[in-house]
């Protein structure tokens, strides 16, 4: 993924220098209902996917907390610049390392937008002339961050796949992993150069 990519994704969804400045201003309006924002979101997921029990471990529910945390903090204070896109796509590996799937990520975003609408109505005034537009941002920014979070997901199961299939063609046909490294070395044939 170059950074062309994600300059052309942040035009097609028209990210701008407004966009930037009305989530500071929204990350502003939730600062001191952040962890309220976080312990809601987490029960609504642990309900929809049925782990209500596990909230009671504090272990567990420290960690989802955690990653919910990392994963909106990210989206809120985001730049959206290169540094950005390498954030957001360590943070879709890990997420892959967690309990929650790219489906829950979908779900977060939807529990979360709903979240942070009633939040901006209280903060901004339900008929304030800022808050369709910052709501619109927000749409912005949730379209930009899943767009990293994917990518991160499909080449992690991309690159999974890829083993799998490696593994089989060498059960059967009997080569060794050394000798196919071996063989891809010569040829030149790497995951950079794919990309």
């Amino acid at each position: 993924m170059t950074m062309n990519w994600f300059d052309r994704v942040k035009m097609c969804v028209g990210w701008n220098s407004a966009d930037r400045e009305r989530m500071a201003q929204l990350r502003r309006c939730m600062d001191s209902d952040f962890a309220g924002v976080i312990e809601d979101i987490s029960e609504q997921l642990a309900k929809f996917k049925g782990t209500q029990s596990l909230m009671f471990n504090k272990r567990f529910a420290r960690r989802l907390h955690g990653v919910l945390r990392e994963w909106l903090s990210g989206l809120l204070d985001g730049t959206f610049d290169q540094e950005y896109v390498k954030e957001r796509s360590t943070f879709g590996r890990k997420l892959l390392t967690t309990d929650l799937a790219f489906e829950d990520v979908i779900l977060l975003e939807e529990l979360t937008r709903r979240r942070l609408w009633a939040l901006a109505e209280e903060r901004l005034g339900e008929y304030s002339d800022g808050l369709l537009p910052t709501m619109h941002t927000l749409d912005k920014a949730f379209n930009l961050d899943m767009t990293l979070i994917h990518d991160a997901y499909l080449k992690i199961r991309d690159a999974e796949m890829e083993r799998v299939l490696l593994d089989r063609f060498l059960t059967v046909t009997g080569f060794s992993r050394t000798l196919y490294e071996n063989l891809v070395g010569a040829r030149g044939w790497n995951g950079e150069e794919q990309e």
